[in-house]
């Protein structure tokens, strides 16, 4: 059953991060830890520019156990939330809600920080089509994660990120009798994990902080990788 908004939401964006150094595990034998570290921080930058651009979104909240990421957004409006002894994604993210609900947001959204190809747009549909209901949630690429977790309040179900968090996050919703919607959307479904993703992403010629990392870095990396055998090819072709 739908939910009928009275009024809108004061929303709360919350972006959790891993620590830089030790992320996109995925991509060890193609980017040492520097370059890992540069991406992600890349990418992170492209995500808060993007929700810092939805007038929707009243706050956008960067949680981590990583000191140095509170350096990386300091540019931005964006607010650091550290989370303290590394407790783990979930753990993280329930700490920001806590935070957010303390402040009186009448929702949140979670978005992952690697959806370099995100757009305002994107995210203000996402919200739009969240409007009258409690949870909204939008899938990975390969359809087991979620790249979007909208909860109407902070902290309606317990995040559940991780492998199939998709799955676990509607079954969730729907064992506590609230209203769920998923909402599929190509940019939020682009997230960056695999060699090939980076590929894709170079043939793109961004012009983002991603874009312009990937056009610094050694070509060499491209070589042996062919961007139409991955998801994300197949996902660019169907935004076309």
């Amino acid at each position: 059953m739908k939910r009928r908004s009275s009024k809108p939401d004061r929303i709360c964006a919350i972006v959790p991060v891993n620590v830089l150094r030790e992320s996109k595990a995925r991509l060890v034998k193609h980017l040492d830890a520097s370059n890992r570290s540069r991406l992600s921080a890349a990418m992170l930058m492209d995500v808060l520019h993007t929700l810092l651009s939805v007038e929707r979104i009243s706050r956008v909240t960067v949680v981590s156990a990583d000191h140095g990421v509170r350096r990386v957004i300091r540019p931005t409006r964006a607010h650091f939330l550290w989370e303290g002894r590394r407790k783990g994604l979930n753990k993280g993210v329930r700490l920001a809600l806590r935070d957010a609900k303390r402040r009186q947001f009448s929702a949140a959204l979670i978005v992952p920080s690697d959806l370099p190809l995100v757009t305002p747009r994107e995210i203000l549909r996402f919200l739009r089509v969240a409007d009258d209901y409690s949870v909204a949630v939008a899938p990975s690429k390969d359809g087991g994660g979620t790249n979007a977790l909208f909860l109407r309040p902070p902290g309606v179900i317990s995040p559940a990120f991780g492998k199939n968090s998709f799955g676990k996050h509607l079954s969730i919703a729907n064992r506590k009798g609230l209203s769920v919607k998923v909402v599929k959307s190509a940019g939020i479904a682009l997230d960056i994990d695999e060699p090939e993703d980076l590929v894709s992403l170079n043939g793109l010629f961004l012009k983002n902080q991603t874009g312009r990392f990937l056009s610094n870095i050694n070509r060499t990396l491209f070589v042996n990788w062919q961007p139409n055998q991955s998801l994300i090819g197949r996902h660019l072709r169907r935004r076309i």
